[in-house]
Parts: structure tokens; C-alpha cells; sequence
């Protein structure tokens, strides 16, 4: 242990006269440190150790600034940023953000403070949306269908739990006649309470045309309980307001508001991270190369918790033929 510490302490004092010998101007490996003399005598031992440790403490290059520059790199901890890229198969959302142990150059890490109730809640309302926006883009394509599903006044249900019964077992229906048809049934949906009182349901499902299997003839053979109503999914805005409109409570009733569920059979994009060796980023993000930039979705701001910036925007593939996307 003790010969392990020498040799650290022997590869510190080595880098502190490397890097003196740069501020110096001198180079070469036979530099040799010149040693002060006064009437032709040696400075004493001890008082050249006591001038040894006083320039560690003014250029902080003693063998444990040393140390510390070595665990940490060369200080380049203090220049990067995070990068996170979530790849949906024809559209990318990227995020950049100062993780809260760096802090944004040339700012003092703040002190933690308690968020709000308010800005929890929105918070997690943007989570929500951007949870649910990922999954339609990752699974769902512009043509696909919003399907909303209602009750004849006779058959309204009496409760949430009702509601929520009704529409698994129309589920499970419509996923017997996927199976039979050798498709699987792909879907999120929602339930949720109308101004009027009355429920109804939201349903994202893929629109299938072929001999043996017609979405929208399924859909009307297998729900009994009322109308229904097919609205074309469309890639305006990236799906931004429908996510935000399936994420949404407009009651707590029972504890089962407008909570929505999925099918296990859904992609799920994970998140891919990497530090970046950058003090900041590019205020006009630049797109990967086969991709261009979305500039509605660009968005440079701050965290309202950490008060450091951040960026985000998504990017879209061009098509093979060269041709972007409408």
C-alpha cells in the first residue's frame, strides 16, 4: 500500500513540473529545476519547503490538486452537457440540458428549492404528454385512426367502472378478429366523463384495409353500445395535441378520471444518453445528416426548478427518394 502511494505521489509531482515547466516556456525531458542560491549556499532544506508548499497553495499544484486533476480529467467535468435522444423510427426527439451536479458555465449551482404543487402538476402533465406522444409516433402513422366511441342515452353506463368494462370487453373483441386475421391489435385509449355528464371513449388504433380484415367495418360490427366516430390521425405538429388531449383530466371521480391505458404490443422508445465534451450548445440546433429539423418544435429554455437552460426539438427523416416528408 505504502509503495502504491509513493508511485501516486511520484506521478503528481511529475505532472506539477510538467505543467510548471510550460508556464515557464521550457520543454524537454532534461529541464531541471533551477535551485536558488544566496552567497553561494543552499537555501536550507526546510526553508525550501516552506516556499515548495506556499506555490502549491497559490498555483494549487501540490500532489493533491494533482490528484484531483487526474480524477477529474483535467477539469473537463465542468465543460459537458447531457444529450438525450429518443429515436421514434422516422422522427427523433432530441433534449440537452446541464445535469444539476455540472450546472451551465459561468453560473453557481443553485440551492434546491421546493417546487410548488403547481409546477409538479405541470410537470408531470408534460411528462404525461410527452410519454404518450412517443408512443403514437413510434407505433402509429399519419392515416391511422382517432376512433371516439359513445352511448345511446339507454345505454349509458351508470359509473367509471361501467364504462371501463364496456370498453374491454369491446377490446378483447376487436383483438380476437385482429388475431383471426393474423394482425395484432395495437391501441391506447382513454376514458373520460363529458361536460353532460355522460362517458364516452378515445381510442388511437391503426387503420387496416385488406380482404381479410377492414378496421372501420370491425369496429362498427363489434360496438353495440352507440355511435362512433373516425377521425384521420394526422402528423401536423407531430401529434403534439392529440397526446396532450388524451393526457388530460377533466375529473377525479372515483379515483379512475381519464387515466389511459395501452396494449403491452406497443414499442416504447428508450432514451439514449451521452455527456457531451462542450461548454454549450448550438442556439440553431443543426439535424443529422438523412434528417432535417422540425423549427416549430425547436424550444431553448429554462428549468424552472434548476434555472439552467435547456434545448429540445425533434427531426424527421427524408424520404429515400431525397424528398422530405409533408
Amino acid at each position: 500500500m505504502k509503495r502504491n502511494m509513493k508511485k501516486l505521489l511520484k506521478s503528481c509531482n511529475s505532472i506539477r513540473s510538467r505543467d510548471n515547466n510550460r508556464e515557464s516556456g521550457k520543454t524537454g525531458s532534461h529541464f531541471h529545476r533551477v535551485v536558488s542560491y544566496e552567497n553561494n549556499n543552499r537555501i536550507p532544506p526546510k526553508t525550501e519547503k516552506s516556499n515548495r508548499q506556499k506555490a502549491w497553495k497559490t498555483e494549487g499544484s501540490s500532489p493533491l490538486h494533482c490528484l484531483i486533476k487526474i480524477l477529474k480529467l483535467g477539469g473537463e467535468s465542468e465543460k459537458m452537457y447531457a444529450k438525450v435522444v429518443y429515436d421514434m423510427g422516422w422522427v427523433k426527439e432530441v433534449k440537452k440540458y446541464y445535469p444539476g451536479n455540472y450546472g451551465a458555465p459561468g453560473q453557481k449551482r443553485k440551492k434546491k428549492e421546493k417546487p410548488t404543487p403547481e409546477v409538479i402538476a405541470r410537470q408531470n402533465h408534460l411528462n404525461r404528454v410527452k410519454k404518450i406522444q412517443r408512443l403514437i409516433l413510434a407505433n402509429f402513422q399519419e392515416g391511422d385512426w382517432h376512433l371516439v366511441l359513445k352511448y345511446k342515452k339507454e345505454n349509458r353506463p351508470g359509473s367509471f367502472r361501467e364504462a371501463k368494462a364496456a370498453l374491454k370487453k369491446f377490446i378483447d373483441a376487436m383483438r380476437e378478429a385482429y388475431k383471426r386475421a393474423g394482425y395484432p391489435f395495437k391501441y391506447i385509449c382513454v376514458t373520460e366523463r363529458g361536460k353532460k355528464g355522460a362517458c364516452h371513449h378515445h381510442l388511437i388504433i391503426e387503420d387496416i384495409t385488406e380482404p381479410e380484415l377492414n378496421t372501420k367495418k370491425t369496429v362498427m360490427r363489434l360496438w353495440k353500445n352507440g355511435s362512433w366516430a373516425f377521425i384521420p390521425l394526422y402528423e401536423d405538429g407531430e401529434f403534439e395535441d392529440l397526446a396532450d388531449y388524451i393526457a388530460k383530466k377533466e375529473t377525479k371521480e372515483e379515483n379512475e378520471g381519464c387515466s389511459y391505458s395501452r396494449s403491452r404490443n406497443l414499442i416504447t422508445p428508450q432514451p439514449q444518453r451521452e455527456m457531451i465534451h462542450h461548454k454549450r450548445w448550438i442556439r440553431e440546433p443543426k439535424p443529422e445528416k438523412g434528417w432535417y429539423i422540425l423549427p416549430e418544435t425547436v424550444r431553448n429554455g429554462e428549468n424552472p426548478v434548476t434555472g439552467y437552460p435547456y434545448q429540445c426539438y425533434m427531426m424527421r427523416r427524408i424520404d429515400t427518394g431525397g424528398i422530405r416528408d409533408a
